[in-house]
């Protein structure tokens, strides 16, 4: 149990602001949070095809990077 307690304070040392919630008997609502870190701010970027971190070109190299595993087991596991 104190390494479960260890590992939530741990991983919550970043977190900051203020979050807002209607108590209600039984159930609580999140109407929503204020934080200076929050990391869906909109200067990451949009909703949809905006994104202001990579391009198009960065995304199409990750996807080359992430997919090779999957074309490195296919080639050596194909039963052709």
């Amino acid at each position: 149990m104190r390494d479960i307690e260890a590992m939530l304070s741990s991983s919550q040392q970043q977190v900051t602001g203020d979050v807002f919630i209607t108590l209600k008997p039984y159930h609580f609502t999140l109407n929503g949070i204020s934080s200076d870190n929050d990391l869906l701010q909109s200067k990451f970027g949009s909703y949809g095809e905006m994104n202001n971190a990579w391009t198009a070109e960065d995304a199409k190299g990750f996807i080359n990077i992430y997919g090779n595993q999957t074309k490195i087991y296919q080639n050596t596991n194909s039963h052709d």
